[in-house]
């Protein structure tokens, strides 16, 4: 019972009824293959499709967040704003102290003091220069002026003693007829002209000393001259002294506190540090977003195969990762601006969207696309979701449109290019 020929003739034994099918038409197999071949060169032949692209980008808006970062080393002392509230350009954010101190003190306050101490001693000096300016000054005015009177005094005595004079050589001339006619005798005449010289030798002397009075005057308006600009100098001196120690208490300054400030109006959107805490160079400290928000822009990075089919106005569809395409699909949205030059590596650094640049191939530029999504809010379960700044998004770029058998014979078109000689060289 158990022998392999009788085992091996149980199983050549059917154990149910088989259903043999007539065979298949000759004719039917012809008109179905005429069919599939007729449907697939029409649809080859006046079929088309469109090469698309898909690109990563991020929501932005313009102006952009400004991200503040700290600049030096050092421990927040102060904090001037709060999350929510509106500050303009030039508010001061925060306070950082990066002062060092040694077991003498804090050596920014030290140098402080010291500059404070030289700047009030310049200030004394100077008030007690203006004073004593004022003083010789108007000693030296009073000097003249009274020198101005002394000559004008001078010079009427000697408009009268002229006057006298006059009269007087008058009567020696006429004394002098008098002798000659024997009217008087000699020693009157010689009287009356010493007399007459007398006197000239008086209006000389009164000559002299009204030209000494207007010598004087003319000296003092000098020295008047002289010692103001030699107290203006010095006062200059010490203003220059006071300029500079002025600077170095700026530096001082600067080494001791300084004022973060914002760099723009808007709304503070996020703080990155608190009081107490230790910031070093390039920390980020906040964030600052515009305060009316108007229009959501989606920046794309796009390669440089793909930008000649691009043009202002075209179409694509975009997918955010905030949203995913399978609960809200995908989203309408416009080309606005086409950049014509390749994008920096710094300027794509500042987009956290963008393309990294480790891992770019170097040979492959990146220009930047700025696309107008048509939806600014996302309607999920009765409520309005708005973009916000920094969303990623996959965007799909249509290029060129070609015909489906154009698109299966590319091939042969990179084949006849590898394969041809160089361009424009004559065939023998």
């Amino acid at each position: 019972m158990f022998r392999k020929a009788a085992l091996d003739n149980r199983k050549m034994k059917w154990r149910g009824k088989a259903l043999l099918l007539p065979g298949i038409p000759l004719w039917l197999i012809i008109v179905c293959s005429f069919l599939f071949l007729m449907v697939f060169l029409t649809f080859i032949l006046s079929g088309s499709y469109t090469r698309r692209v898909s690109v990563t980008g991020e929501i932005t808006t313009n102006p952009r967040a400004v991200t503040v970062s700290a600049g030096v080393q050092g421990f927040i002392t102060a904090q001037y704003v709060n999350e929510g509230q509106i500050i303009r350009k030039g508010d001061p954010v925060y306070r950082i102290d990066i002062s060092r101190a040694t077991t003498g003190g804090v050596v920014s306050d030290n140098q402080r003091r010291e500059i404070e101490n030289q700047l009030q001693h310049i200030r004394d000096m100077t008030a007690r220069l203006r004073e004593n300016k004022q003083t010789t000054l108007a000693s030296l005015e009073k000097q003249k002026s009274l020198y101005a009177q002394a000559q004008l005094q001078s010079a009427g005595i000697i408009e009268r003693a002229q006057e006298g004079i006059r009269i007087m050589k008058q009567n020696m001339d006429n004394y002098h007829h008098y002798r000659k006619r024997g009217l008087i005798n000699k020693d009157q005449w010689l009287n009356q002209a010493a007399l007459y010289y007398s006197q000239q030798s008086s209006l000389l002397g009164l000559s002299g000393q009204n030209e000494q009075n207007i010598l004087q005057v003319t000296s003092l308006e000098s020295q008047i001259l002289t010692q103001a600009a030699e107290f203006d100098n010095r006062i200059y001196q010490l203003e220059l002294q006071q300029s500079e120690l002025m600077k170095e208490q700026v530096n001082n300054d600067a080494g001791g506190e300084i004022i973060v400030r914002a760099l723009t109006d808007g709304r503070v959107d996020s703080l990155g540090v608190t009081v107490g805490q230790m910031v070093n160079p390039g920390d980020t400290l906040l964030q600052i977003l515009p305060e009316n928000i108007r229009q959501y822009w989606l920046v794309l990075w796009v390669p440089n195969d793909a930008l000649p089919y691009l043009n202002v106005g075209d179409a694509v569809n975009i997918r955010y990762e905030a949203f995913p395409a399978e609960k809200f699909g995908q989203f309408a949205a416009t080309i606005q601006v086409i950049s014509k030059t390749p994008a920096s590596a710094q300027e794509m650094m500042t987009y956290a969207g963008a393309p990294k640049v480790s891992q770019m191939p170097q040979s492959i530029p990146y220009y930047k696309v700025i696309v107008r999504p048509e939806k600014q809010m996302i309607a999920y379960d009765g409520r309005e979701l708005s973009l916000q700044n920094g969303m990623k998004a996959n965007t799909t770029l249509f290029l060129e449109k070609r015909k489906i058998y154009q698109w299966m014979v590319s091939p042969f078109y990179d084949m006849k290019q590898s394969a041809s000689g160089p361009t424009g060289a004559d065939t023998p």
